[in-house]
């Protein structure tokens, strides 16, 4: 999510109620004090000057501090651990090289059309930061779950089935619910793999458009601006539906990334035969 722009965060309640606080009034006779003062010796009609620009500086500067700061969302590669922190070290280093390619255009719409590529870039990182703390909570998640504790007592649970007989509903709700955990644990696994394999892919195809980059800024060719921006356009749609995938831990195996899981068809718990534990 981009940062408030300042005009929304001018526009809020505590800029509101600053504007006509006590704070901003008395802020505004000081430095109008300070202002008259500081020029009264030259002339009257600066003095009235210096005390209006000082009363706009002490109300100025009491209001200012009242807009609240953008809501920047800062980088930091060592606040998660690996795969990810990996994936966000090469994203900012991309993103670096870029910056540096566009600064060796010559000025002119051609540095421009670049510049405007290189803002989309760095939309491109900030998601694969915020793809990198997703999978990292995912990550700590999967932690706890204990699958060797589970597949024991699923173990247990399916050798108290009598031989020959089908478990009672009890039973089979136990039964159930231990596969249910284990299914859990696999999903986990199977998409912090792959989202790791996809951010390999896209951090490669980051590297290819700063490529791209500084062989334009060499031969300083426009034709090659279009096709860089669509490749980098596409690699920030790739990056979004990326992270949808990842809010979507329950998604089936197979079901296209950000789209909602289909519901399960409510049934009756299984009636599970007995099994020697470890089959």
């Amino acid at each position: 999510m981009a940062s408030l722009s300042f005009r929304d965060r001018f526009y809020t309640p505590p800029v509101a109620r600053a504007v006509t606080s006590p704070g901003a009034i008395v802020a505004l006779g000081i430095g109008a004090a300070i202002g008259i003062v500081a020029t009264a010796p030259l002339s009257i009609p600066l003095a009235v000057i210096g005390g209006l620009v000082g009363g706009a500086v002490g109300y100025g500067g009491r209001v200012a501090l009242a807009i609240p700061k953008a809501d920047g969302d800062k980088i930091d590669p060592f606040a998660v651990n690996e795969p990810w922190r990996h994936a966000v070290i090469d994203a900012k280093v991309a993103g670096k090289r870029f910056k540096e390619a566009t600064r060796k255009f010559r000025s002119g719409p051609l540095q421009e059309s670049l510049e405007a590529v290189g803002g989309r870039l760095d939309d491109a990182v900030q998601e694969c930061w915020r793809i990198a703390k997703q999978g990292q909570l995912i990550a700590d998640a999967r932690k706890a779950i204990n699958d060797r504790e589970i597949r024991w007592e699923l173990d247990r649970q399916t050798s108290q089935v009598p031989e020959g007989s089908t478990a009672n509903p009890t039973q089979a709700r136990t039964i159930a619910s231990l596969q249910s955990q284990l299914a859990t644990a696999d999903r986990m696994d199977k998409l912090i793999a792959s989202t790791r394999d996809e951010l390999d892919l896209i951090n490669a195809r980051l590297d290819e458009s700063v490529t791209q980059a500084i062989e334009l800024s060499v031969s300083n060719r426009s034709e090659g601006i279009d096709p860089l921006g669509a490749d980098v356009e596409s690699i920030v749609d790739d990056l979004e539906a990326l992270r949808l995938a990842l809010n979507d831990v329950d998604r089936p195996t197979g079901a296209t990334p950000g789209t909602a899981p289909s519901a399960a068809p409510a049934t009756e718990p299984p009636s599970t035969p007995r099994t020697q534990p470890g089959s």
